[in-house]
């Protein structure tokens, strides 16, 4: 089992700086505001050969409102699982009352931690670090994660730690696993899906449309498989981004897309669709990527309308830009259909990677041109002599022919769709290029 490291600490200590730090890319949310992340936030922290999972939890506060609450329940039950928990403390701000409350949860689970100061480079960091050893703590790893220093001394401690732990991860370049971001507006309810496919709360669920600000990886094994599940914050129209902290998460959404090879589209079945879906669908199909269109909140449906055909349909009549893409009726919140989902993302997985017969494409293509009519461009019909299946995801495919340029919009799709019919690239993007060559 790969260890879990989870840095814990009050809100604002720098637990998302040091995070991204740590594995060096820019996940977590880093703002100044109290409490800005709000989930726990989980990655692969790679240390020379070795392999852990790192978690950012939510700030640890006393504030009694809705989203503490969520958080505080979470850090409990990341503690309670952790294998080391890297114990943060604020060298600017010195020594809260909150500092010691965590201190004693963690005594009381009898867990490791490694106490860690941030925040050296301040100029109060010398008149507080005294009181620092107030806590009974004897040494401390002090360091600043917002300009690197000492990030080499707390990533030796944890290799070091780990050092003869014949269970830990072991990197493997070689490893191909499924990134599934599930993608959708606020409150559609991908925080409760990705609870689901984890059985577990990693996600916070609540009824408060964007719950859910960073993007959270889940990394998930059934039946000897992995799978990465992207929880991403909601995406919205620019005019509703008010928050500084907002703007980041919709950035990062869509760097997320970008990022992964499939993605659940998540809608709700009680209400239509928005201009935003749609620029949401555009962005998901400029970018290539296989795509399941879940259509959640079944439940919640009449039971004259909760007809799984009848809500298939309605919802290709509402996005009809993405009638390639596989669909499935789910309850997330009921768990219906929610196995099937890993069925799915197996069966896209394949076809991503697919090498088609070349010789068999082409007689389908021929056979096309044959019982098609082609496009005519400056008095020429096109004319198909070969094509070529390039190496990597989506199955991209280079048509040889007598023009490239001026071939109707409407005749590629056409392609496309025989394609994908011929070869069942159902859900799966299609890239057709078009070279000229000289008919030898």
């Amino acid at each position: 089992m790969i260890p879990l490291i989870s840095i814990v600490g009050r809100p604002n200590v720098g637990k998302s700086t040091l995070f991204n730090r740590l594995i060096g890319l820019r996940q977590s949310i880093i703002f100044s505001e109290p409490g800005s992340t709000r989930d726990l936030i989980v990655n692969t922290l790679k240390i020379e050969n070795k392999k852990f999972k790192l978690v950012d939890s939510g700030g640890f506060d006393k504030d009694k409102g809705h989203y503490p609450t969520l958080i505080r329940k979470k850090i409990f039950h990341i503690i309670k699982k952790s294998n080391l928990i890297i114990f943060l403390l604020d060298g600017k701000n010195g020594l809260q009352d909150e500092d010691r409350e965590i201190l004693e949860l963690i005594i009381k689970e009898k867990k490791e931690f490694v106490p860690v100061i941030n925040k050296i480079d301040s100029k109060e960091f010398n008149d507080n670090i005294s009181e620092f050893y107030k806590l009974g703590i004897k040494s401390f790893i002090t360091l600043s994660a917002e300009h690197n220093r000492n990030i080499l001394e707390l990533r030796d401690f944890i290799s070091l730690r780990f050092k003869h732990n014949n269970e830990i991860g072991q990197l493997n370049e070689d490893d191909s696993v499924a990134k599934i971001a599930i993608i959708g507006k606020p409150n559609v309810g991908k925080s409760t899906l990705i609870n689901k496919l984890a059985n577990e709360d990693i996600s916070i669920v609540s009824e408060v449309a964007g719950t859910t600000r960073d993007t959270v990886n889940i990394e998930l094994s059934r039946n000897d498989k992995k799978y990465i599940f992207i929880d991403t914050a909601g995406l919205r129209r620019k005019s509703k981004i008010n928050e500084k902290v907002e703007y980041y998460s919709t950035s990062r959404a869509i760097d997320t897309i970008e990022r992964s090879n499939i993605i659940i589209f998540l809608v709700d079945s009680q209400f239509g669709p928005s201009k935003q879906d749609a620029k949401i669908l555009n962005f998901i199909k400029r970018n290539n990527k296989a795509i399941i269109l879940g259509i959640n909140k079944s439940d919640l449906l009449p039971k004259e309308l909760n007809k799984p055909d009848i809500i298939i349909e309605k919802a290709f009549q509402f996005f009809p830009q993405i009638n390639y893409a596989i669909p499935i009726v789910l309850s997330a919140l009921k768990g219906k259909n929610v196995s099937k989902l890993y069925k799915m993302i197996d069966s896209l997985s394949t076809k991503l990677k697919v090498r088609i017969n070349i010789n068999k494409f082409n007689k389908f293509l021929q056979n096309i041109i044959q019982n098609s009519q082609a496009p005519v461009d400056k008095g020429r019909r096109l004319k198909l002599y070969y094509a070529t299946q390039l190496f990597g995801e989506p199955p991209s495919f280079v048509l040889h022919c007598n023009f490239a340029k001026n071939i109707p919009n409407t005749y590629r799709k056409f392609l496309e769709r025989s394609i994908r019919k011929e070869f069942g690239f159902f859900g799966v993007s299609i890239k057709l290029s078009f070279k000229t060559t000289r008919n030898e």
